[in-house]
């Protein structure tokens, strides 16, 4: 394990990168960047998802008890995220970083994945389901291997932890923009987050038939 994901090309051309770039004297780092933006970043989106109450749960329920039903859901998220063509990045916490290769793709990849949870649930005492909320990016990302490096991955994170509801997928103003026509027209405002000194325009993917 490296500090960029597990060892690999696309990890190794990023180090070696940040060294030249690190010897470089501050005025020609921006002719550097721009010159490596194409062999470093790759546009992708984004989806990260959040266990709704972790902390809660924990608390009441014991760590091992929440980590039994993340497990069990996560086991049958990864099949549905392969399935749509998704890839699931990596699992930290309580939250997973899943790619796809564009808003569309990750859009179906949410809505799969939220409809798998319902039929999880369904078989389960209140204590033992798992419910999601999600956040979806879409950029030029830096795509390593077991990890991913980007804008709009530190804006999905934001919203799919800090604004959206169980159940709930919220786009950034990029992955809205870059939807199919058919899934813009289920697109609704949502109130908007700061990020820093800046106030973000959020969407929220409405549930076909809602």
């Amino acid at each position: 394990m490296t500090a960029f994901g597990r060892p690999g090309p696309r990890s190794r051309r990023l180090r070696g990168y940040l060294k030249r770039r690190d010897a470089a004297s501050p005025d020609e780092r921006a002719a550097l960047d721009a010159a490596c933006m194409g062999r470093l970043f790759r546009r992708r989106a984004v989806v990260f998802t959040d266990c709704a109450d972790f902390t809660v749960r924990t608390l009441r329920d014991g760590i091992l008890h929440f980590l039994m039903v993340f497990h069990a859901a996560v086991d049958g998220v990864r099949t549905v995220v392969r399935r749509t063509g998704g890839v699931v990045v990596k699992v930290e916490a309580d939250s997973l970083l899943l790619v796809y290769d564009d808003a569309s793709r990750a859009c179906a990849g949410a809505l799969a994945v939220e409809a798998y949870l319902r039929r999880f649930n369904r078989q389960r005492t209140a204590h033992e389901q798992a419910r999601f909320s999600y956040g979806i990016g879409y950029g030029d990302l830096l795509d390593l291997e077991g990890d991913i490096f980007g804008l709009e991955v530190n804006l999905a994170s934001k919203i799919g932890e800090d604004l959206a509801r169980p159940g709930e997928i919220l786009l950034t103003p990029a992955a809205a923009s870059n939807l199919s026509a058919a899934l813009k027209r289920r697109l609704q405002r949502h109130r908007p987050v700061r990020f820093h000194d800046q106030s973000v325009a959020v969407r929220r993917l409405r549930a076909s038939g809602r």
